[in-house]
């Protein structure tokens, strides 16, 4: 029972329990008032009959005449005149029961009026005595009507005070709400605080909500910048602060793989050719501020283009990662002049090796072609910047042509699904990761969504075509039973319009087919617009559907984001999972995602997973599954 029933309840118990209380003391303390006016009534009507009758007391008729007329009155209920003798010589009776009064009410206060009573005189000589007796009716009704408007009052004032009451209990109802929703939030890992409450008994209840809320967030907020130096240990050079060379592997590997990356794009490696000799010229200071340069140089590259990567690869050595650029010797020639800026003192600073590369090569092929021309750039006695002899496949269409294409393939949903596994540690699928192709209208070619994402997101029909990846994927979920991720864009996140058609698309499907969409946002709408991204995935929650994060840990300061976010998994990107066997601090960067994750209680998912080596890591760590190459081997099937 709610505490509002409770509290009426208490209301109408204590109303009625009030009501009878002062109904039987008003009405007992009424009626002996009433006896006592009946009885005086009786004498004094009594008196005043015998002393009437005394004067007529030979004359009969007369005698009889007036105890009638005062007996017609209707006020008494018993008129008796007796000789000396106690013979009765005249008796008048009025039975009649009080005509609007209930029974009970009578038999519950009985009223009894004792007969006044006078003596008849002939003269000096007794002549008989008269006996009066006062209705009760009148006295029953008048009762009656005072405990009616005691009700009434008892009533209306119970209403008014339950009312007061109420509005009292709405007040302190606000701040117990508050808490109630507090507490819902923290089941939610929502971590809020809540206003400190005017009543002083609900205070310590919100203040030890709140400390307890303010001690889990500065928990996770130390353990988010435990992760963040974590990050920067294992992954960043502590020079010039460049990603190393490992997490530039695990993402250059990644963009080789993944088929929502760009299809082709470029890779430089820079190396100073005499580090020592430039260290020995230039000194140690001027060394590390021409490094810092340096590498401010490459990250301002890396930063002004959509998921470029610099990094320094060793003491001498550094690249540039540049997905989507198309190989450009005066990009190469312009690189190389501002580095030689750095330190034009020295004639002989840098060579530059680039190679384009394609989407699905290996990562052992790229860094040949790329080493090659470097040592060719390197054997230059100046500064020189060589290009592989290898020209990567291409799209080339207009983009007027790529807007039509893309425009009619989601009108007549023309798009391919291909799917990826997605297991646990025992070989279980967690879910197929699906991916969108388009078949190329003149060809039988199967364009991968790396090649066509650009340009949908150039003509601002993400949106529409994530619309058309959710129903192609609701189809296949009617005729498979494996659990589907799709992935939606962080644009399409933040566009209300998409929400409604994706709301509406969904409001037709079983709670049992939505409880095995999973999908997901890259990591880059955590930053860009938080609070779409916090509505969509409420809304989702609410269908049932999972929503989680991909590609997570490229972003800086992302960690600290997920506090208020009902996320149900994260995808761990590949540039912490790459050769994670042998990369220790990857391992102890790894862990702390995983605690704070757990806390917040949310799954953990590696991608990219290559090697047996990286697989046993993973699982001893705790991570709840994979995906990548390793999906494919028996070893994870069979796990």
């Amino acid at each position: 029972m709610s505490l509002f029933r409770q509290f009426w309840l208490m209301i109408i118990c204590s109303a009625v329990l009030a009501f009878v209380v002062a109904l039987w003391v008003s009405t007992l303390s009424a009626r002996d008032y009433l006896q006592t006016q009946l009885y005086t009534q009786s004498s004094d009507n009594a008196s005043s009959l015998a002393l009437s009758i005394s004067q007529q007391a030979d004359d009969p008729a007369m005698v009889e005449l007036m105890s009638n007329a005062l007996f017609d009155s209707g006020h008494f209920a018993l008129i008796r005149i007796t000789d000396p003798h106690g013979k009765t010589v005249n008796e008048l009776r009025n039975k009649e029961l009080p005509s609007d009064v209930p029974s009970w009410f009578v038999q519950l206060f009985p009223i009894n009026v004792s007969a006044g009573q006078a003596l008849i005189s002939n003269g000096w000589k007794q002549a008989g005595k008269v006996e009066i007796q006062a209705h009760s009716r009148f006295a029953y009704e008048s009762l009656w009507r005072s405990a009616k408007k005691l009700f009434v009052w008892m009533l209306l004032g119970g209403i008014l005070t339950g009312s007061l009451m109420h509005l009292v209990l709405l007040r302190i109802r606000k701040p117990i709400f508050q808490i109630m929703a507090q507490a819902a939030a923290i089941s939610e890992r929502k971590f809020i605080n809540v206003p400190q409450p005017r009543y002083i008994e609900l205070r310590p209840m919100a203040d030890a909500m709140n400390s307890m809320v303010d001690r889990v967030k500065t928990m996770l907020d130390e353990q988010s910048a435990h992760i963040e130096e974590l990050k920067r240990d294992a992954n960043r050079d502590p020079v010039t602060g460049l990603a190393n060379r490992s997490f530039f592997m695990g993402r250059l590997a990644q963009a080789l793989s993944d088929e929502e990356s760009a299809p082709t794009g470029v890779l430089y490696l820079l190396r100073l050719k005499d580090l020592a000799g430039v260290n020995r010229d230039l000194g140690r200071q001027a060394t590390d501020k021409f490094l810092t340069e340096l590498a401010t140089e490459l990250a301002h590259l890396a930063d002004q283009n959509l998921n470029w990567q610099a990094a320094r690869l060793n003491g001498s050595d550094f690249a540039l990662f540049a997905p989507g650029q198309e190989l450009n010797p005066q990009f190469a020639e312009q690189l190389m002049a501002e580095i030689a800026t750095l330190a034009p003192t020295v004639p002989n600073l840098l060579a530059i090796g680039y190679s384009a590369y394609q989407n699905g090569e290996s990562l052992g092929a790229l860094l040949s072609r790329a080493d090659a021309a470097l040592a060719q750039a390197e054997s230059n006695a100046h500064n020189c910047a060589a290009a592989a002899s290898y020209l990567a496949a291409k799209a080339s269409r207009p983009n007027s042509e790529w807007q039509q294409i893309l425009q009619q393939a989601i009108a007549n949903s023309r798009f391919v699904a291909a799917h990826f596994a997605v297991l646990d540690f025992s070989g279980k699928l967690l879910h197929k990761e699906m991916v969108l192709r388009l078949p190329d209208p003149s060809s039988d070619e199967l364009y991968s969504a790396g090649v066509f994402m650009p340009f949908a997101a150039r003509f601002e029909l993400l949106p529409a075509l994530d619309l058309a990846a959710v129903r192609l994927g609701l189809k296949q979920l009617a005729t498979d039973t494996a659990d589907l991720a799709i992935n939606i864009a962080p644009q399409s996140i933040s566009n209300l319009q998409f929400r409604r058609d994706l709301a509406q698309l969904l409001s037709s499907q079983s709670k049992a087919t939505l409880s095995r969409l999973w999908l997901e946002v890259t990591e880059q709408a955590l930053i860009e617009d938080l609070e779409s991204l916090s509505t969509f995935i409420t809304e989702m929650r609410k269908l049932g559907i999972k929503v989680g994060i991909e590609h997570f840990g490229r972003q800086i300061g992302s960690m600290p984001k997920l506090y208020d976010l009902p996320l149900h998994y994260l995808k761990i990107d590949s540039s912490y999972i790459h050769e994670i066997d042998q990369q220790s601090g990857n391992q102890q960067l790894v862990k702390a995602v995983l605690a704070v994750s757990h806390t917040l209680g949310i799954a953990t998912i590696a991608e990219l997973v290559r090697t047996e080596g990286e697989w046993q890591t993973l699982r001893q760590l705790g991570l709840n599954g994979v995906t990548g190459p390793i999906t494919e081997q028996p070893m994870a099937q069979a796990e």
